[in-house]
């Protein structure tokens, strides 16, 4: 594999320093995620999950004494005041690398086969031939989610403030900035609509009724002559306030309102064949 000396660029003083602490394959991985994030800005801390940053914590581009005589990897990094915590776990075959960062608990991971790594010592394209397919993983799974999801916050900050400074007159449910038609005001024509159904229940102040039931007289000119018109019989009266609207539960009897001129309800009458059923 050819050699990138952009993408590759400060991997070898990095490793002519550190490189003489490197015993194993995983070592080599984890120096090559150290210099991936010191190219990042990252600066490291020094070992271990402490997740306070003291006042005398600068932070370095060199990797800490020790940093790979304990079983598992713990380093502590800093970019921009924010404290992260790389852990990296050895499998049988494989290295999982998982990131947190402390202030909001934002967690990232990576997975790097043990076998990328071919020799111990070397160049860069030498000890591990596919790096450039490492530090694509590396970005995607690794940086760029945390980064995503700082830019999400920062975001939604900006729509929500953006909707402070708009102020109520931009509010989509606010009556006043309903556009009415032109000739809305003309009497009658509101209530009879069909595209206003429902529009002055947003308005409690409304003084012209509406809602959400569409009146199949209004387009004729008739109205319910009372309340109880729908149903067998007439309700009490005063059980529907005056004026209020009022679903009917039954089809209207346009024929006869007249409840004294109603027919007896059939079941009123005997079945055929049983006279005597009560005697």
């Amino acid at each position: 594999m050819s050699s990138n000396p952009e993408k590759s660029f400060g991997f070898e003083l990095l490793f002519n320093i550190s490189g003489v602490q490197i015993t194993k394959k995983e070592d080599v991985l984890i120096l090559f995620v150290h210099w991936y994030f010191i190219k990042n800005k990252f600066k490291c801390l020094g070992i271990g999950d402490s997740k306070i940053i003291e006042p005398t914590e600068t932070g370095s581009e060199l990797l800490p004494n020790g940093w790979n005589q304990s079983l598992n990897y713990s380093l502590r990094y800093v970019k921009e005041g924010k404290l992260y915590i790389l852990i990296g776990v050895k499998s049988e075959t494989d290295l999982m690398i998982n990131l947190l960062r402390i202030e909001d608990h934002s967690v990232s991971n990576a997975q790097f086969s043990i076998d990328n790594v071919k020799q111990l010592q070397g160049p860069l394209e030498i000890m591990i031939p596919n790096y450039e397919g490492l530090l694509n993983i590396l970005k995607q799974d690794l940086i760029k989610p945390l980064n995503s999801q700082t830019q999400c916050e920062v975001s939604t900050q900006t729509s929500q403030s953006g909707t402070e400074r708009s102020g109520r007159d931009d509010d989509p449910l606010r009556v006043e900035s309903q556009h009415r038609p032109a000739g809305s005001n003309i009497p009658g024509l509101r209530r009879n609509d069909p595209s206003r159904i429902g529009k002055d229940d947003l308005d409690p102040f409304g003084v012209s009724g509406g809602g959400m039931l569409f009146d199949p007289f209004a387009n004729r000119g008739l109205r319910l002559p009372h309340p109880g018109l729908g149903i067998p019989g007439r309700l009490p009266q005063g059980s529907v306030p005056s004026g209020s609207r009022f679903d009917p539960f039954g089809p209207p009897d346009i024929e006869n309102p007249n409840p004294r001129a109603r027919l007896p309800d059939a079941d009123h009458l005997f079945p055929p064949g049983f006279d005597d059923m009560f005697m």
